[in-house]
């Protein structure tokens, strides 16, 4: 029993002078609270989302009814591609509104907007609502991934400093961004490939069709693993202690798990949610698979969430083999 007691205060005592790991532990569940309570608690949340089209302002009396979201469409093809697949559940301009017969939601909105607006001409769009194992897929592959990529190289890097690999690397010609490089295409091979699999075979079971270039979800799957790794190559390029590396790796992948559409859409969220939620990689690689496989999004469509993912890796890569120490 003196044994086991000395254990337990020698473990206790390693833990409380790591002040790092206990301001992390500490710090972190405030933090996350405070974030959750700011993103997610709206007792308001609208019922009904209704699109504009192009500058169509709201129109006055619709203005009065409560528990409507407006979300403006840049082009009207934009628009009758939402409604098609009930991603929106009416469209509008000036002169005509837009609905998917078979939507219920869009049922109860119509009713809404001919009773208010009965001048607009009405149109039917057909198209099948997007299931959710389909919307789904990018966002829970894109989540094993970041998991696999931030905590199986940052945490592994910093085990192999604690335990002295690293040291031992030290005494050869290896260069701080060849080890760096080397971690990261190898986690990145794995990662891309386990990824391609599970994307498959899910794909096959529930009959999943890719509309896009199926080639464009690998290019953009790969930027984002690489990303997301060269993050967990920063983080670990000099921690020693483990506990700090894991808090701040939850510190990285949180955000990532609420902000970045894995489990619902952030499409009409608070602009400063959006703005936050489009720093994140994770963000980036799901909106792009998602506008591939749902959407048939080409190269040009989803450039803008490339070339962040590109940058991120490259900017982290750069940072991480500055900053690196062996020991």
């Amino acid at each position: 029993m003196n044994a086991l007691l000395a254990l337990i205060h020698a473990r206790n005592l390693e833990f409380s002078r790591d002040r790092s790991a206990l301001g992390w532990s500490l710090v972190f569940p405030l933090v996350l609270i405070i974030a959750l309570a700011l993103v997610f608690d709206d007792d308001q949340r609208p019922l009904y989302q209704i699109g504009l089209v192009g500058n169509t302002a709201i129109p006055s009396a619709l203005q009065s009814l409560e528990h409507i979201e407006y979300i403006h469409y840049a082009t009207l093809d934009e628009a009758k591609h939402k409604v098609a697949r009930h991603l929106v559940d009416l469209a509008i301009d000036s002169q005509h509104y837009w609905v998917n017969p078979d939507s219920n939601r869009g049922y109860i909105a119509e009713q809404l907007v001919v009773a208010r607006l009965p001048h607009l001409s009405s149109e039917s769009i057909q198209g099948e609502a997007v299931s959710h194992v389909e919307w789904l897929l990018p966002g829970i592959i894109g989540m094993n991934m970041m998991f696999s990529a931030l905590y199986g190289v940052g945490y592994v890097v910093v085990r192999y400093r604690r335990t002295g690999v690293l040291k031992r690397m030290q005494v050869t010609p290896l260069r701080p961004w060849q080890f760096l490089a080397s971690q990261m295409l190898s986690r990145l091979g794995a990662i891309v490939a386990t990824s391609v699999v599970v994307f498959a075979l899910v794909a096959l079971i529930f009959s999943i069709k890719v509309v896009g270039n199926p080639l464009l979800l690998l290019i953009n799957t790969t930027l984002g693993g690489a990303a997301m790794i060269s993050l967990g190559l920063l983080v670990a390029s000099r921690t020693r202690s483990e506990e700090l590396s894991n808090g701040i790796l939850n510190l990285l992948s949180w955000p990532m798990m609420l902000l970045s559409g894995i489990w619902f859409s952030l499409e009409g969220s608070s602009p400063w949610v959006r703005t936050l939620a489009d720093l994140l990689p994770l963000t980036h690689m799901n909106d792009a698979n998602r506008a591939v496989i749902i959407d048939g999004a080409g190269f040009l469509a989803i450039a803008h969430h490339l070339w962040p993912l590109a940058a991120i890796t490259l900017v982290s890569l750069a940072l991480a083999s500055w900053r690196f120490r062996w020991s």
